[in-house]
């Protein structure tokens, strides 16, 4: 194994890293700020609760975007380590974004169906979705740069 693909499997890592860090910080405002938190628990018992709950949901958002990346591998080790850092970084933020907007509107739908549906959607195919479509850019936007260089 060469050095580069050590070096973008460890870029790789950073995934989980940045979700799970937007992920807690969003737990600790909601339950810290604004107060929402179960009352038999308390709030550091409610807050410990939720960051087992988004360990969990980074995982499997991780599992996700491992995978969707496992399909476009040749595309991912041709990128150079500054812009696979920054695929890795913004796939993780968006995948994050777009979960806490997910359990906003939670928050204001009452079907356990549709909610179900949007949490794993959120979980399973966006993370694998916004990897492989933003490694993509990132390569035609390379053969373009190539190109235009000949």
């Amino acid at each position: 194994m060469s050095h580069d693909r050590l070096e973008n499997g460890n870029i790789i890592a950073l995934f989980p890293c940045v979700y799970y860090g937007l992920l807690a910080s969003y737990s600790f405002f909601h339950i810290f700020a604004l107060r929402d938190y179960e009352g038999k628990d308390g709030q550091w018992g409610s807050f410990k609760i939720e960051l087992w709950i988004q360990c969990f949901a980074t995982f499997m958002a991780f599992m996700s975007y491992y995978m969707g990346l496992c399909l476009v591998k040749t595309a991912v080790w041709r990128l150079s380590c500054q812009k696979l850092t920054l695929i890795t970084t913004t796939s993780a933020f968006l995948s994050g974004v777009v979960l806490i907007v997910i359990e906003v509107i939670e928050s204001y739908t009452w079907s356990a169906h549709i909610v179900l549906c949007l949490y794993l959607g959120g979980l399973l195919l966006i993370p694998a979705l916004i990897g492989v479509s933003l490694v993509k850019t990132g390569q035609v936007c390379l053969a373009r740069r190539q190109s235009i260089q000949q």
